[in-house]
């Protein structure tokens, strides 16, 4: 069953996919491109419709598709329509059938881009299910053994174990290479270059989205800001600061508020156009924040966290290569910490939690919250080194007692430290677990 190619490996989003195709007529898978959308639709599908290829006649499928939208909608279900938004009427049409013909798991749509027409789409709600996909975590591309399961961590009953540990130039070399499918088994220096050139195509892209022109070079000025702010709060103000700080050989990977010049090149106006578009194209993946319901006047933040979709990304944004990295361990500490969270949003995801940031006014922060649908969370804290797991754990203890003082709806119901260079999972004394990231799964 399926049309998966040969080399296929599977995900942990194929069990959501297939719970939405038994629940609607229709899903459509969502990211950024060549993160694997089309290859899993195609395992869970029976015949499918190419838009961005050619017939045998060497007819383009979108022109002939614009023509006649019926045509893509013709197979055995379930029907997979790849990067159905080059043709965005066909939207409306597949959502029409579904009135028409209701049925359970009749088509999958897969797009790489959100359309902006100039009128609304039907929602296609009860019809149409969207599900996000991202990049391979660990687990999934096999750098993980997944020896210790999140959502056994979050039941209290992870197990301690021995583990292999990776040193800090395998935990740069997974970080700058990315979770892309289309990088494995290729040599490092071909999946960094690969890497680079794509986020090269995905910003010239941006520059003609809708038919609009957007200048490439103040394009890149707001990439390389998400880049030097990855995996902090910072807001759209700080991005249109940043955008007028000159890229060299000396320049500070990552920025503080005065670091910036005071006058940007580009309007406040564009740098939110330029995010929305860079959004649309699901190039970022933010994190937002954790509402504990506190019952006090403490004020707790809801500024999201950023991220690129993949921190590969944003290391190849600022074209900063191994060496640098493993040198400047404060600076790589953030890509860490966004491909940790990565991992972590892919793995709660797998079992229907949610994941989350914390942080309030009074300093007290946690750099993951999976919150379960039954109300119960976890709270986790993401360090580099090993010397650095009694800061974390004291850091997620304070964080407890916090939510005890004033009365939080709950309190964590396990807290836990993943670690880039601790070699065994374990739980301490004080009930924190410790967990290297390269064993770590769903």
């Amino acid at each position: 069953m399926g049309l998966a190619p040969k080399g296929y490996k599977h995900r942990l989003i194929e069990k959501e996919l297939n719970e939405q195709l038994r629940a609607f007529g229709g899903v459509v898978i969502e990211g950024p491109m060549w993160c694997g959308k089309t290859w899993l639709g195609m395992n869970a599908s029976e015949s499918s419709f190419e838009i961005g290829s050619v017939n045998e006649y060497g007819q383009d499928n979108r022109e002939l598709v614009d023509m006649n939208v019926r045509l893509a909608m013709e197979g055995k279900e379930p029907h997979l329509i790849d990067e159905w938004q080059e043709v965005p009427k066909l939207w409306d049409a597949v959502r029409s059938d579904l009135d028409h013909n209701p049925g359970k798991g009749r088509y999958i749509l897969t797009g790489s881009s959100a359309p902006k027409e100039k009128r609304p789409l039907h929602s296609g709600t009860g019809r149409i299910k969207r599900l996000r996909m991202r990049t391979m975590s660990l687990y999934e591309s096999e750098d993980s053994s997944g020896d210790v399961s999140l959502r056994s961590i979050i039941e209290g009953h992870a197990p301690e174990l021995v583990g292999h540990g990776a040193d800090l130039e395998h935990l740069v070399d997974m970080t700058m290479s990315g979770g892309w499918p289309g990088n494995l088994g290729l040599p490092y220096e071909d999946r960094v270059n690969s890497v680079r050139g794509y986020l090269e195509s995905v910003v010239t892209k941006a520059s003609e989205l809708d038919g609009v022109h957007r200048k490439e070079s103040n394009l890149w000025m707001v990439v390389r800001s998400l880049a030097r702010n990855e995996s902090t709060l910072a807001d759209v103000t700080k991005i249109h600061n940043d955008t007028g700080v000159p890229m060299g050989p000396d320049t500070p990977l990552i920025l503080d508020g005065r670091a910036a010049m005071e006058d940007a090149p580009i309007s406040y106006d564009t740098v939110t156009d330029y995010l929305d578009v860079l959004d649309r194209l699901f190039l970022i993946d933010n994190q937002p924040a954790f509402d504990p319901n506190l019952r006090s006047s403490t004020r707790v933040g809801k500024r999201v966290k950023r991220h690129f979709t993949d921190p590969s990304l944003g290391i190849a944004a600022l074209n900063v290569g191994k060496e640098r990295l493993m040198r400047d361990l404060n600076t790589f500490g953030f890509f860490f910490e966004a491909m940790c969270e990565r991992d972590l949003g892919i793995y709660a995801r797998s079992f229907g939690a949610q994941q989350y940031h914390y942080r309030d006014d009074s300093g007290t922060e946690v750099d993951s919250i999976i919150e379960m649908p039954d109300g119960r969370y976890a709270a986790i804290e993401i360090k580099l080194g090993a010397s650095k797991i009694e800061e974390g754990a004291e850091s997620l203890l304070k964080f407890r007692d916090k939510m005890e003082r004033h009365k939080a709806k709950s309190v964590p119901c396990a807290m836990c430290v993943v670690c880039g260079l601790a070699n065994r999972a374990y739980m301490r004394d004080d009930g924190v677990y410790v967990v290297p990231v390269t064993m770590l799964g769903p």
